[in-house]
């Protein structure tokens, strides 16, 4: 009987859940490169906004996109680390045996593009 106990506490025991690391180094990732994201397309921005790279009619409108395309980069920065936030606080940080080996397999295919 104490070996049947044993193995129903073994898949009742909690283990680091793969899926919740996964994402907390995302996470962690993200915040790391935030600042260099956001701010990738300000030197261009600047510098055209200067006028004194590339200039007329055509150069003023991909400036202006330019312009906008460097203005979203933080929204999308911000939008990305929310995304990561959320579905980090949606995964326990600690799952079953069963539920982390499962966790793992879909990481896996995942990872192969599946």
């Amino acid at each position: 009987m104490s070996g049947s106990s044993s193995s129903g506490s073994t898949s009742t025991s909690m283990v680091p859940n793969p899926m919740h690391e996964a994402l907390a180094q995302l996470y962690s990732k993200l915040q790391g490169d935030a600042a260099t994201m956001s701010n990738a397309l300000k030197p261009a921005n600047q510098q055209m906004a200067a006028g004194g790279t590339w200039v007329g009619t055509t150069a003023k409108a991909w400036g202006s996109q330019l312009d906008g395309h460097s203005g979203d980069c933080a929204t999308q920065v911000n939008a990305m680390l929310a995304d990561v936030s959320q579905a980090l606080a949606a995964e326990p940080a600690q799952v079953t045996m069963t539920e982390a080996q499962e966790k793992a397999k879909m990481m896996s295919t995942m990872e192969r593009g599946y």
